[in-house]
């Protein structure tokens, strides 16, 4: 089983990307993906367009061919009132499975006011916060991150990007550091995911696209440096059931 914690569908107006349900179902077949966790690509600042997407993620949940589950991704600009209530509608009637913050997209420092509201939320409501690292610093520098995990010990974080490849070294620092901290290294390069490997063993990592086109990509870097199959399961599915109590 292999399922991709970092999907994303929609159109995003910070990238310039978009991807529709058909396109990410049919990677998904073509590289063997079992199922994935889908979050939106960054629509504009609205609550309106955000509950949109959100909208459309929950019914690509309901598909038959792929199993999918929603995380949400809202400004944490919007009022808090705002805020809350689409991310209580996601995780409490929409069942999505975690929260984002994009903190080159979202415009937020990963611990500045505003954000440690989501991480309020989150710990509310009992859900892993994601958090975009490496490109964007100084805000997604890993090691922005680390007063709000301090103060927030019982909030899984999750890094997505585990920094990047200029920012891996911090990531796995702070993966190693704090127990709630975990990666998802896509993008990083394979000596980069070795020395993962290497400090924090196989239960701290899990396999993530991003992107469909970097689908075999990131296949081919776990299946080069992990040889034990059970592993190679922690990476590409055990842990992500684990993490975000998938129903598989």
């Amino acid at each position: 089983m292999i399922i991709d914690i970092h999907a994303h569908l929609g159109e995003d107006v910070v990238f310039d990307e978009s991807l529709n349900e058909q396109e990410l179902i049919n990677a998904y077949k073509e590289h063997h993906i079992d199922g994935g966790i889908v979050q939106p690509y960054l629509p504009r600042p609205y609550v309106s367009d955000t509950m949109e997407i959100h909208n459309r993620i929950y019914q690509l949940t309901k598909n038959k061919e792929k199993k999918f589950w929603g995380m949400a991704s809202i400004c944490p600009h919007f009022r808090p009132g705002d805020y809350d209530k689409e991310a209580k509608r996601c995780i409490n009637e929409l069942r999505f499975v975690g929260i984002k913050i994009t903190p080159i997209g979202h415009a937020t420092h990963p611990s500045s006011k505003d954000a440690l509201h989501v991480w309020e939320v989150c710990q509310e409501l009992k859900v892993p916060i994601m958090i975009h690292t490496g490109a964007g610093v100084p805000f997604s520098d890993p090691i922005s991150i680390a007063k709000a995990i301090e103060l927030f010990p019982d909030v899984t974080c999750v890094l997505a990007h585990g920094g990047s490849e200029m920012h891996n070294q911090q990531a796995t620092y702070l993966a190693k550091k704090y127990d709630n901290v975990y990666l998802e290294p896509s993008w990083v390069g394979v000596l980069g995911v070795m020395n993962m490997i290497n400090q924090l063993g196989y239960d701290k990592i899990m396999y993530s696209s991003d992107n469909i086109y970097n689908i075999p990509v990131e296949l081919a870097k776990y299946k080069s440096l992990v040889k034990n199959q059970d592993d190679l399961d922690k990476i590409l599915y055990k842990n992500a059931v684990r993490i975000y109590h998938l129903d598989v």
